[in-house]
């Protein structure tokens, strides 16, 4: 008997949730991570790399999938990088820590797009997003540390997610499911160097990462064949990109009794910068209430595992992406301010002479025992010592956001209102978009008019 390649093992999978359907608990999730995604996209559009996003929308032909702040729709691979790049913007979607991937910027613009284009309803939309993000999570978790050095996971397993996604709701059979994974997989890309140079490449990923697996999906509908193994194969994914990961926990208790969906270990940030340094935000924040100013401080010291260190020490950010993922940056705004929100990125911000002299006082290390718990948990200790000698310091394991430390729903709705004004909606629009996402899970052909009219910039 041949063994079935890891693909098929999915494909089997998903055929048979599809039939299955998930637990209201499971929607519901999605439904909550499809909210968070549009309040980063929203957010986006205000944005001046949102803005050359749109500029290249409007290049494009017209058609009939809604694109986030434009009049008129646009091609389903379009609307589907568009509405992922913009949702990657701001720095507020979600992320998944044993992966280390942000699935809702992928998966939810390629599903979104798919289901208007196919005629689905809320429902379908939702059970496609919680099968894209179980298999982007599960094929990020299993790529490694060497391979997050030079490649951005959400990239590369990002183009899984949204290919499963775009499937089940195309409704692909298990062949066809199976040529998806293939042709995503040969299409995954996603490098780091951006980020040693201060370029405005990163939400690029997500969005390519989805419009691929839209288009790999659809050609494979149409019989376009895809590698059987191209994860495991010797010329496939995990040899060319990741050669000391392991294929084998893409499957790991895939579908045994008991085992929780991906939905429900997502975490949500609360602070406007990359998710690795949201654990020092959170003890600055806290000492930030022990402090009478920060006048008083002599030295910043920041403990955290060594991934932090490698994408986010950067003493003297420039640029907004810079500072959003500066350790130094985001340590010396919280205890300075007790928050790190968007505006803590305008450029008056940015050039706050108070932040700018305590960011200099700021040194990070690697410490061995969060490195241990690293991927697992994402931890920091920050200590500070004050000028008269005194010593305050206090550390964040679970950070804000993450499902041991959840945000409350009023939180979630917070959040959304705040990334909604801040990318120029008003209340009643706001209002509109929310009343939209309260209504989602329905049997009915999915709408988009709502939405459309409530995210326009035109």
């Amino acid at each position: 008997m041949i063994e079935p390649s890891l693909s098929e093992q999915l494909a089997d999978w998903q055929i048979a949730r599809r039939g299955e359907g998930f637990q209201p608990a499971d929607l519901e999730a999605a439904r909550l991570l499809v909210m968070d995604w549009l309040g980063s996209a929203l957010a986006g559009l205000g944005t001046d790399t949102g803005r050359i996003f749109l500029d290249y929308a409007r290049q494009q032909p017209a058609g009939r999938v809604t694109l986030l702040g434009l009049d008129e729709g646009r091609a389903v691979e379009v609307a589907a990088l568009c509405n992922g790049a913009v949702s990657h913007i701001v720095e507020m979607d979600d992320v998944e820590r044993a992966s280390v991937t942000h699935p809702g910027a992928v998966v939810v613009p390629a599903a979104l797009a798919t289901a208007e284009r196919a005629g689905a309803s809320g429902h379908d939309l939702l059970a496609a997003v919680v099968a894209g993000y179980e298999i982007m999570v599960r094929v990020g978790a299993a790529l490694g540390p060497e391979h997050y050095y030079h490649f951005h996971n959400t990239a590369t397993a990002g183009a899984f997610g949204a290919a499963a996604a775009a499937g089940w709701l195309l409704k692909l059979d298990r062949e066809r499911l199976v040529w998806a994974l293939g042709n995503a997989g040969t299409q995954a890309a996603g490098l780091w160097q951006f980020n040693e140079e201060g370029a405005l490449t990163k939400p690029l990923h997500p969005g390519r990462a989805a419009a691929n697996g839209v288009l790999a999906a659809t050609l494979s509908r149409l019989g376009l064949t895809g590698a059987r193994h191209i994860m495991e194969g010797e010329r496939g994914f995990f040899a060319g990109l990741a050669p000391h990961g392991e294929p084998l926990k893409v499957v790991e208790h895939l579908g045994e009794p008991g085992e929780s969906l991906r939905v429900h270990a997502i975490s949500i940030k609360p602070h406007a910068s990359c998710r690795h340094t949201h654990a020092p935000i959170d003890a600055a924040i806290a000492l930030h209430a022990q402090l009478a100013s920060v006048d008083d401080i002599d030295i910043v010291s920041v403990d955290t595992y060594r991934a932090a260190l490698t994408l986010c020490d950067k003493p003297d950010p420039h640029s907004a992406p810079d500072a959003k993922f500066s350790l130094q940056y985001c340590v010396a705004t919280a205890l300075r301010h007790g928050r790190v929100g968007l505006t803590q990125f305008d450029p008056a911000a940015l050039s706050d002479p108070t932040v700018r002299a305590l960011l200099e006082r700021v040194t990070v290390t690697a410490d061995p025992a969060r490195e241990a718990a690293y991927p697992a948990t994402w931890s920091a200790g920050v200590t500070v010592r004050l000028r008269d000698g005194r010593t305050v310091q206090a550390a964040q394991d679970r950070p804000r956001g993450d499902p041991e430390n959840p945000l409350s729903a009023s939180e979630l709705t917070d959040k959304f209102r705040q990334l909604a004004a801040y990318g120029g909606l008003d209340r009643a629009r706001t209002d509109q978009a929310l009343d939209w996402l309260q209504g989602l899970d329905s049997a009915q052909p999915l709408s988009l008019v709502t939405l459309r009219a409530a995210a326009s910039r035109e």
